[in-house]
């Protein structure tokens, strides 16, 4: 912050009075239309120069978005953006639409295949000046890089390269393939090892494969990710991976834009509040205590997204929004999850 410069003596002695005008210590002269004209514009640039710094004071957008520390002492923004089926020619207007509207946490994989336009895309923001301390990136390994332990750490280290942007954040199993996810991840190890990542993750993982987990691994998890919104609330996951100190990350939280933007509970809730349907789903998830992956194309929406930590859900709102999960929503969730786990595109 720049220090006040020191007024000129008199200065704050300006009587008043138009055209009469005088300064104490200086020979009284009635100032003409010239001087006017001159005082007015003096007067004009110092008011600009005095908001320009306290716009260059005012805190950014992302400082807008708070952090959760991690076990191992990162910190992660408790909203993300994630790339899954974005295209590649416009990963670089998401990306960038996300980094003005305030958000340095991004969700990549090698499944959505686009993970060099997305490093492409940030490497352009940080050669403008950004510090990359700023940024927090996840990538992801794949089913079917898991069946061996070196294809599964050949995967990460092609998606690191790909990225570009030097040791990433976290990398995950993406999900808990049966009989393989338990050696894939011992394998990754290598990586937290060797400085490429700094930190280790998992992506659908139940209590159980977890516990199946921990009997192997010697680098313990810091963050699991798994589908998590109103009308999918997998209470006994969130409580349980919270419980073992764990960042729970919540994707889908508003289903991709399904059912739960309509519902009745939804929309009534932010009618009331003056918020989107959108806005009352990812504000669910915050005040579970999670991190939410959201997804959009829409600078717009991106924004509108952002902004969820001005307001709170009553008890009582919170209340009707668990009660949406209903226990056919979670038979197919549990169908779609055994296929997607045993490699099932």
């Amino acid at each position: 912050r720049l220090a006040p410069k020191r007024r000129r003596a008199g200065a704050a002695d300006v009587a008043q009075g138009g055209g009469g005008a005088t300064l104490q210590g200086h020979r009284h002269r009635a100032w003409g239309p010239r001087r006017e004209r001159r005082f007015a514009a003096c007067a004009l640039a110092a008011a600009l120069f005095c908001w320009a710094l306290t716009q260059s004071e005012s805190p950014s957008n992302n400082a807008l978005i708070p952090s959760v520390k991690l076990a191992g002492g990162g910190l992660m923004q408790k909203l993300a953006i994630g790339l899954y089926n974005v295209p590649r020619e416009q990963v670089g207007s998401v990306i960038r639409a996300a980094l003005d509207a305030g958000v340095r946490h991004f969700d990549f994989a090698s499944f959505y295949n686009n993970e060099a336009e997305c490093g492409a895309a940030v490497r352009k923001w940080l050669d403008e000046g950004h510090d990359r301390s700023e940024l927090f990136i996840t990538t992801k390994v794949w089913t079917t890089d898991l069946g061996d332990p070196a294809a599964a750490l050949r995967s990460a280290r092609i998606s690191i390269d790909e990225l570009g942007l030097g040791p990433v954040d976290c990398v995950m199993v993406h999900w808990p393939m049966p009989g393989k996810h338990v050696a894939a991840y011992v394998a990754l190890e290598e990586l937290v090892r060797d400085g490429s990542s700094k930190a280790l993750g998992i992506s659908n993982y139940s209590p159980m494969d977890y516990e199946e987990l921990m009997k192997s691994a010697s680098i313990p998890p810091e963050v699991n990710t798994f589908e998590n919104n109103p009308m999918l609330y997998r209470s006994e996951w969130v409580d349980f991976f919270q419980a073992k100190g764990l960042a729970v990350q919540a994707y889908k939280p508003m289903q991709r834009g399904g059912p739960v933007l309509s519902c009745d509970v939804v929309t009534s809730i932010a009618a009331r509040l003056g918020r989107s349907p959108a806005q009352v789903c990812l504000r669910w998830n915050i005040e579970k205590g999670n991190v939410v992956i959201f997804k959009s194309n829409t600078p717009a929406r991106i924004v509108e997204n952002v902004n969820i930590f001005d307001f709170e859900l009553s008890p009582e709102d919170m209340a009707s929004l668990d009660a949406l999960t209903t226990d056919e929503v979670k038979a197919e969730a549990q169908h779609h999850w055994e296929e997607r786990r045993n490699g099932t595109p």
